[in-house]
């Protein structure tokens, strides 16, 4: 009888940390999404990408040069994620967002307006240090994967625009200088 007792005491406890672990999962991956949407939001309003690239230049001394992760950095603080400020580059953000639940995803298709993005290191690998990260906002032409509308540090490359389009798909070239393909989003 108490070996019995037993087993339905282990059963029950083991079904509510079942329950329990699943509810917690959906949490986070709902702060996630909300998260995205918040950028995804806050970066559809001019002055706030303005407000942003302004303090990523500040940020990196004056430069507007090499600040994309200053520019991730501080849309994600302004929208209540933690990061620190002498966040300033990819190595330092990407375990970053992992340990905050963020994981790597590599199916372009399913980005999602305000997914963080990275892109091959500098020889193409996809599974080196990405060169580059930035916002994705959504498709150019919906069904069609080749050319986004993103958010980045980059406006000097694109006519001023910090919310411009970019080909993810293919090492392209703008304003001389190229822009590495998409590796990974995070989520």
């Amino acid at each position: 009888m108490k070996k019995v007792k037993f087993i339905i005491v282990v059963l029950v406890m083991t079904i509510i940390a079942i329950i329990f672990s699943n509810n917690i999962k959906q949490y986070v991956q709902g702060e996630n999404k909300s998260l995205n949407q918040s950028v995804y939001n806050f970066l559809e309003d001019v002055g706030n990408r303005k407000d942003v690239y302004g303090a990523a230049v500040e940020l990196n001394k004056g430069s507007s040069a090499n600040t994309c992760v200053y520019f991730i950095a501080e849309v994600l603080r302004r929208n209540n994620f933690n990061v620190p400020k002498e966040t300033s580059n990819i190595e330092q953000i990407i375990p970053l967002l992992e340990e905050e639940g963020l994981e790597k995803q590599s199916n372009y298709e399913n980005l999602m307006p305000g997914d963080i993005c990275f892109t091959t290191d500098g020889n193409g690998d996809k599974n080196g240090i990405p060169t580059h990260t930035y916002i994705f906002m959504k498709w150019v032409k919906v069904g069609s994967y080749d050319y986004a509308y993103i958010c980045d540090n980059q406006a000097k490359d694109y006519k001023g625009k910090i919310y411009h389009i970019r080909n993810i798909n293919v090492v392209d070239r703008s304003n001389g200088s190229n822009k590495d393909a998409f590796a990974f989003f995070m989520e």
